[in-house]
């Protein structure tokens, strides 16, 4: 009876390890999966672009907003649109500054995880004011967005804390490469640095530097 005993215990001991192992490695699948997703969906324009622009934003920002609206349009316009130039986007939240930042982002990825990250991207700017007052992500997108997005795959998605994990890592990418404000642009030829420009610069300085770059 007590080896009886014994090789349960022992046999229920091996199916919780088992289910623990499981998990963690079913978790790192889904972040990965995750994150190759949003990752997908924060791109625009040709990835065999001979330049590419990585670009460090806060959507709480002030500066970045003014980037999105007045600039970005025009980069896309002259550049992306014509396949010369590769744009990734990155989260970079300044937390001790701007309290609902993070979410922001959060809300943003999970929009990229349904495909959708452009145009919210372009909502959480325009209506930056709206939202960063109280930071209700859910109330604005489902007025904003309702058609746009599914919101409870959305909310879903944020109560996962893969995008969490995701702008962390964002977060830690930009600090080693000492991003120190928001919009931060990484313009790489090929994969060469070819210029960081921090903080915001309106398009004649960047076109000067972009027509430089692609030289």
């Amino acid at each position: 009876m007590k080896q009886l005993k014994l090789f349960v215990w022992f046999f229920l001991l091996a199916l919780i390890i088992a289910g623990v192992f499981t998990t963690h490695k079913a978790e790192a699948v889904s972040y990965a999966s995750f994150a190759q997703t949003v990752n997908h969906y924060r791109q625009t324009g040709n990835p065999d672009a001979a330049v590419t622009i990585i670009i460090y934003t806060d959507f709480q920002c002030y500066w970045c907003r003014k980037f999105e609206e007045n600039d970005l349009p025009l980069i896309i316009k002259n550049y992306v649109r014509t396949g010369k130039i590769f744009i990734q986007f990155r989260d970079f939240p300044l937390t001790l500054i701007h309290k609902y930042a993070f979410k922001g982002a959060e809300y943003a990825d999970c929009a990229a995880y349904q495909g959708k990250y452009l145009p919210v991207r372009s909502l959480l700017y325009k209506y930056q004011k709206d939202w960063s007052t109280i930071g209700d992500l859910y109330y604005f997108l489902k007025t904003r967005a309702k058609r746009m997005i599914n919101l409870e795959k959305e909310e879903s998605c944020v109560k996962s804390g893969l995008a969490k994990k995701l702008i962390k890592s964002n977060m830690s990418s930009g600090m080693e490469a000492k991003v120190s404000g928001t919009p931060t642009l990484f313009i790489y030829r090929g994969i060469i640095l070819y210029k960081k420009v921090t903080g915001y610069k309106p398009f004649p300085f960047l076109n000067t530097i972009l027509q430089g770059s692609l030289r």
